[in-house]
């Protein structure tokens, strides 16, 4: 698998899980946008790790928590490699505290960090790569759908009301694909 070209930011990408996926995407031929909030030190140790296997990296502090700061890392990113392709939101905290002692500013730190930073990181790069044009993936994606497009909503909704009604009473222990049988020949997108 090569990904030489690509760009990729990790978020909480200098320890842990972060810091193996962006080995792993190094090693695959990508550069990487590094989110840290906290040590830039290790930060600049495994950016040097980077470069040594031929790609490039750049650190950039940011706390995912605020939607200005994934703006500032997703512009970061463009403004030092071109183009984002890949967007891991890794970023993660947990308390450590029983769901009787947490706190609401705990409770409110862990879904910013955990939930909100994903969705926003999510919609920002998306964002992005509509803009470079990766919307073509679309026209892809479509063609590979054998009915030829994506679900309307009303169809989605049919499947929904029909699982909830009496005619599916029988159903059990199974998975309904409304995908328009794209899961027989899907392209891998």
């Amino acid at each position: 698998m090569t990904l030489k070209g690509k760009v990729a930011i990790v978020t909480g990408g200098n320890t842990g899980i972060g810091k193996a996926v962006v080995l792993a995407l190094a090693e695959a031929g990508a550069n990487i946008v590094i989110d840290y909030i906290a040590d830039e030190a290790a930060t600049e140790e495994l950016e040097k790790q980077i470069v040594a296997l031929g790609d490039q990296a750049i650190g950039v502090m940011a706390d995912v928590s605020k939607v200005d700061d994934l703006r500032r890392l997703i512009a970061a990113g463009v403004d030092a490699f071109g183009r984002l392709d890949i967007m891991v939101n890794n970023a993660g905290v947990e308390t450590r505290t029983s769901v009787l002692e947490t706190t609401e500013q705990q409770y409110d730190k862990v879904l910013d960090i955990n939930l909100k930073s994903a969705f926003f990181g999510t919609q920002l790069a998306a964002k992005q790569m509509i803009a470079q044009g990766n919307a073509d993936k679309m026209k892809t994606l479509n063609a590979a759908i054998p009915l030829g497009r994506m679900a309307q909503p009303q169809e989605i909704g049919s499947v929904v009301a029909f699982l909830a009604g009496d005619g599916a009473s029988y159903l059990t222990a199974t998975t309904i694909f409304a995908d328009g049988g794209i899961m027989q020949s899907s392209p891998g997108l």
